[in-house]
């Protein structure tokens, strides 16, 4: 992971997901809209917390069988 896309609070919002996943805005929206996303919304503004969003990552990324992330 690129040292400037460090996550480093309990929190995010749409823009740290987005560059996180270098995916556009309106995809990281999409996500947000998901039911399956963690989300926390706060008045109008969406926060996504860190610890079940790196979950739901890990859960939805598919390895083929011997290969490994950071190998």
């Amino acid at each position: 992971m690129n040292e400037t896309k460090q996550l480093n609070h309990d929190y995010l919002t749409i823009s740290e997901v987005k560059d996180y996943l270098n995916i556009s805005q309106s995809k990281a929206y999409e996500l947000a809209h998901r039911k399956d996303f963690p989300i926390c919304r706060f008045g109008g503004s969406i926060r996504i917390p860190k610890a079940p969003f790196l979950a739901w990552i890990e859960a939805k990324t598919y390895l083929p069988s011997g290969l490994r992330l950071g190998a």
